[in-house]
């Protein structure tokens, strides 16, 4: 079902002393793709500073720019308007690399061993959701035990983890069984935090699924990039000259129009 969604972005990087030579590079403002358009797209970032506009090996959006000058913070923020409707979608391309493990989905014998014991249905759909349940039945939600240099192995050892972590998890069970998948990050409706899930080729199409949640990623899930893992499409990623320890803080909203 069609829908229009408005959504805002904010991100906060404090710095306990002043840092010089930040650069950066953003996937902060979703791009147009099958059931997705972008009708509005602004990116505000403080202290103000030029940025270009690119697009990776994926087609996500990519901001980049750089921040000389001595700081204490930088916040950025991103708001529009999306429309989504996945009614009607046409063949879309499958990508062979995604059938593959990736740095962070790469299984070990554990989960080798989990997923030959599966009893999964035959038909793909059927198979996408069993797995998406299984996964949910190993996975705790358990924010603060992982990070983003957790793997699937290692999640799945814990047992523990956050919506990065199961969608991991997840990818590497499904390309074990021979599915194209693809890790996903963006915006739910609703507020607080980034949210990270799948994509699964079915039937022509990728269609979103959510393991942290355990639900289909409907028209309520606004996509910012793709990847084979978090590696490829972080939301945020800088590097900057100073000593300083630096402190996050993140806060999205997405409501329907």
């Amino acid at each position: 079902m069609s829908r229009v969604l408005d959504f805002s972005y904010d991100i906060t990087l404090t710095f306990d002393k002043p840092v010089t030579r930040h650069s950066f590079v953003l996937r902060c403002l979703p791009g147009d793709g099958p059931g997705q358009r972008v009708l509005t797209a602004t990116l505000t970032l403080d202290p103000a500073v030029p940025f270009t506009e690119q697009r990776d090996s994926f087609g996500n959006r990519l901001q980049i720019g750089r921040l000389d000058a001595p700081h204490s913070h930088f916040h950025y923020r991103a708001a529009g308007t999306v429309l989504r409707d996945d009614t009607g979608r046409s063949c879309e391309a499958d990508r062979s690399i995604f059938r593959y493990p990736s740095p962070c989905t790469q299984p070990d014998e554990a989960l080798q061993r989990t997923a030959a014991s599966l009893a999964l249905p035959r038909d793909p759909r059927g198979r996408a959701w069993a797995l998406l349940e299984a996964v949910r039945a190993r996975l705790t939600y358990a924010p603060g035990v992982t990070g983003v240099t957790t793997t699937a192995a290692q999640a799945f050892a814990l047992g523990q983890g956050v919506c990065q972590d199961y969608a991991h998890v997840y990818l590497a069970l499904a390309r074990l069984y021979g599915l194209s998948a693809r890790y996903v990050n963006g915006l739910p409706e609703g507020e607080g935090a980034s949210h990270a899930w799948c994509e699964v080729w079915l039937d022509g199409v990728w269609t979103g699924i959510d393991p942290t949640r355990g639900r289909w990623a409907d028209e309520g899930y606004i996509r910012f990039g793709v990847g084979r893992d978090f590696t490829d499409c972080p939301m945020e990623r800088g590097v900057f000259l100073g000593g300083a320890n630096q402190c996050q803080t993140v806060f999205m909203q997405v409501s329907q129009q």
